[in-house]
């Protein structure tokens, strides 16, 4: 075993060989969008996010099945399973069955493993003080999917969302192992500053720049309003304490939203900026430069 349960990381590791170790992670979710093809190609990216993040290759995967025949019609699930299998077969791998149980409650992910090189393996901590933090797709999915289960969504900013929270880290990773990548792990329940801590941990600090973050603009109006999930709550009181600053502002709240799908979260060498910055633009992949890791204040996560 390389990487099993101790270190927080997104996925067990298991070397076979010199050459080979495995990388298996499970994920699996209640419905956040109405569209269940959606849903499908959702929370199979979500899953499939874990395998990227330790730069590994997905392989195979195995359905995870919550849906009662007797509530819903059975087309829902063959839309979900089918916007799964699209997702699936767009990674490369092959989905080689898996496993349901009779529920009221919709539930769909998927258990994955992949290949990495043994000494390849990326763990989310090993960042050095100024290495670049670099983050690939925009925060705000907590308060967005909130926004829709109240219908304060229009179908096309609802759409827009699911899009970004389908588009698989692929690529970004892609990008990411053609340089020097010291951590890395991906944005989604703890929200940013919670998998930043697991950055960080009691070894370094980390400054965000606030006005680099990304995200939706429609969550601003929604977190004015008091329109966010339960774990943004959970989560700030958790992580508020790691925190330093004086604000109290949007940016305050969005780096505890818990994030659906969210990308990849990146200590990279800044030697390596340039670089990684021509690889990204060449393969399409958004990234957004949103802070730099520090050696002082260890622990803490700096909201200038």
């Amino acid at each position: 075993m390389i990487v099993g349960i101790e270190g927080f990381e997104d996925a067990g590791v298991y070397k076979v060989t010199d050459e080979i170790a495995l990388v298996q992670t499970v994920d699996f979710f209640t419905p956040v969008v109405d569209d269940p093809y959606w849903f499908g190609q959702i929370a199979a990216a979500n899953a499939l996010s874990d395998i990227y993040a330790m730069g590994a290759i997905p392989k195979t995967a195995l359905n995870l099945v919550c849906f009662s025949p007797k509530r819903f019609d059975i087309s829902i699930l063959k839309e979900i399973i089918r916007g799964g299998a699209d997702k699936i077969r767009e990674a490369g791998a092959s989905l080689l069955g898996g496993h349901s149980v009779d529920d009221e409650e919709i539930k769909y992910g998927l258990s994955v493993t992949g290949i990495v090189h043994p000494d390849k393996v990326l763990l989310n901590e090993g960042a050095r003080p100024s290495d670049i933090l670099i983050l690939t797709k925009p925060l705000g999915t907590g308060i967005m999917n909130t926004a829709i289960k109240g219908k304060l969504l229009n179908d096309d900013r609802a759409m827009g969302l699911a899009r970004v929270m389908a588009t698989l880290n692929k690529t970004a990773a892609e990008a990411m192992l053609s340089v020097n990548t010291h951590a890395c792990t991906d944005v989604t329940g703890f929200g940013l500053a919670g998998h930043l801590k697991e950055m960080i941990r009691e070894t370094l600090g980390v400054e965000l720049y606030t006005g680099k973050l990304p995200y939706f603009q429609e969550a601003v109006e929604f977190a004015a309003s008091g329109l966010v999930p339960g774990g943004l709550y959970r989560n700030r009181d958790f992580y508020k304490e790691h925190i330093v600053t004086s604000r109290s502002d949007f940016f305050f709240d969005i780096i505890f939203d818990p994030q659906t799908s969210g990308g990849l979260l990146i200590a990279l060498d800044p030697a390596d900026r340039t670089k990684f910055e021509e690889t990204a633009v060449r393969l399409g992949v958004e990234y957004h430069i949103i802070g730099t890791f520090l050696e002082e204040p260890k622990g803490k996560i700096l909201l200038a």
